[in-house]
C-alpha cells in the first residue's frame, strides 16, 4: 500500500514505486489495464478486490506496465470517461462481492494521462467472497499474491470474525458498566442516561491510533449532547468535551473520543421530562430529533480525524426503569412503564459514515418503544423518514 492517503497520491508517488523498484505483493499490485467486459476479466478483478479485503488492505495501480512484479514503465490508460469507469468498477465490486467491502478511487494525472489506483481496505466483517456469475471463492494474499482459501483457512477467516464481534460487545459491556457504577471519567447526574457508542470494527486490534488532540486544540471541532456550552481536557484514553459542571459537582454530558478511534457520547438530559408532576415520561419526539441530529456530527468529527468505517453502532439507556413514552405535550402517559433499569440496544454495522441517521437509528428507537410494551416509534413514515407528531 502507498503510505499516504488516497487523495494525496500523485504521480511522484508512482515514480517512486518505480525508481524503488517496490515489488508487488501483500498490499499492493500494478495493471496496465482496467479490467474489460468479458467475464473472466470481471472474476479476476473481484479475486484481486477482496483478496486484499480479506488480508490488510492494499492498492491497485492501473496504467503501469510490470515485469516480475515490478514497474518498468508509466504508459497511462486509454479510458476517456474515467466517472464512467469508477462507476462500472464500484457497481461490479457492491454486486459481485459479499458482505460488502470499503473501497475508495483516485485518478491520478500523470505526463502519459492518467492513472487509476483502487484502495481496498482491510475488513472486519470478512472474509469476502467472489459471487458474479456463480464463481463461489473466497481470497486472500501473501506477498506471492492472492489464492483461494482451502477450508481450514476459511474456518480461521470466520473464527476471527467472530472473535472481533465479541471484542466489541465485551468493550460495550465494559463501558456500561463502568458507567452505571458511577466510574464514567466524570461524575454523571443522577438522572437516566444515554449512551451512544461508535466502535470502529478495526479499533480494537490494537494496530490503530488517531490524533485525537486535535479536539483539545480545537473544541469547536465538536460539541457534547445537547448543550451550548462546554470544556474540554485530554484523557489517558483520548480526548473529551463535557458540560459545564452542576451546582453539585456532577455533569450533564460528555463525548470522549478514544485514540483507537472509539466514541462514547453520553447525556443525561434527554430521556426525562420532569414538566409534568406526578409523571415520568420521555419526551420522544426531543429525544430522537436529538439522536438524529448528534449522530452525523460524530461521524464528521471522526472522518475529521482520519477514522474510517466500518463500525459498530449502538445506544444504550441506564436508569430507566418505571419511565413511559408521552404521548402528548403536557400530560398523558403512553404504554406501559419500562421495567427494565438498562437497555443494552444491539447494535447496527455502518459501512459508510454517509449513510442516513434514521435508516441507523430507526430499528434502535423501536426496541426502545417495544420496552414500554409498543410496536414501535410512531415518527417515521411509511417509507421509514423521521416525521415526528407534532406535539409529542
Amino acid at each position: 500500500m502507498i503510505s499516504k492517503p488516497l487523495n494525496e497520491i500523485a504521480e511522484s508517488d508512482i515514480r517512486g514505486l518505480k525508481e524503488a523498484g517496490i515489488e508487488e505483493g501483500k498490499t499492493i499490485e500494478y495493471k496496465r489495464e482496467l479490467p474489460g467486459g468479458r467475464d473472466d476479466e470481471k472474476r479476476e478483478f473481484l479475486a484481486d478486490v477482496s483478496s486484499f479485503a480479506n488480508t490488510e488492505g492494499g492498492d491497485v495501480v492501473y496504467g503501469v506496465a510490470e515485469d516480475q512484479g515490478v514497474i518498468i514503465d508509466i504508459v497511462g490508460l486509454s479510458s476517456s470517461d474515467f466517472d464512467a469507469e469508477i462507476l462500472r468498477l464500484e457497481n461490479l465490486i457492491r454486486d459481485g462481492i459479499s458482505p460488502r467491502i470499503s473501497t475508495g478511487f483516485r485518478v491520478v494525472p500523470c505526463s502519459s494521462g492518467k492513472l487509476l489506483v483502487i484502495r481496498i481496505e482491510k475488513s472486519w466483517i470478512g472474509p469476502h467472497r467472489v459471487i458474479f456469475r456463480g464463481h463461489d471463492k473466497f481470497y486472500a494474499r501473501t506477498s506471492a499474491g492472492k489464492f483461494p482459501l482451502d477450508v481450514n483457512q476459511l474456518r480461521t477467516a470466520f473464527l476471527q470474525s467472530a472473535t472481533l464481534s465479541e471484542q466489541i460487545i465485551g468493550f460495550r459491556l465494559d463501558r456500561i458498566v463502568d458507567i452505571a457504577n458511577d466510574r464514567a471519567p466524570l461524575p454523571l447526574a443522577k438522572d437516566p442516561k444515554l449512551i451512544l457508542h461508535i466502535v470502529p470494527l478495526g479499533a480494537l486490534s490494537g494496530q490503530v491510533q488517531f490524533d485525537v488532540t486535535a479536539f483539545h486544540r480545537n473544541p469547536t471541532l465538536h460539541r457534547p449532547w445537547n448543550v451550548s456550552g462546554w470544556d474540554r481536557r485530554m484523557t489517558f484514553d483520548g480526548a473529551m468535551l463535557y458540560t459545564p459542571s452542576n451546582a453539585d459537582g456532577t455533569f450533564k454530558s460528555y463525548t470522549h473520543f478514544f485514540r483507537n478511534g472509539i466514541l462514547e457520547a453520553v447525556t443525561t438530559s434527554l430521556l426525562e421530562n420532569r414538566q409534568v408532576p406526578g409523571y415520568r415520561l420521555i419526551p420522544h419526539g426531543l429525544f430522537e430529533d436529538e439522536v438524529l441530529e448528534y449522530l452525523p456530527n460524530c461521524f464528521r468529527s471522526l472522518e475529521e480525524i482520519g477514522v474510517r468505517p466500518p463500525a459498530s453502532d449502538a445506544l444504550t439507556l441506564i436508569g430507566v426503569r418505571g419511565l413511559r413514552m408521552a404521548s402528548g405535550a403536557f400530560s398523558l402517559d403512553r404504554g406501559n412503564e419500562m421495567r427494565e433499569d438498562t437497555l443494552i440496544i444491539p447494535g447496527t454495522i455502518v459501512e459508510s459514515f454517509s449513510e442516513p441517521a434514521h435508516t441507523i437509528l430507526k430499528p434502535m428507537f423501536d426496541r426502545i418503544w417495544n420496552a414500554c410494551g409498543l410496536l414501535g416509534s410512531p415518527n417515521f413514515d411509511d417509507k421509514g423518514n423521521w416525521s415526528p407528531r407534532r406535539g409529542y
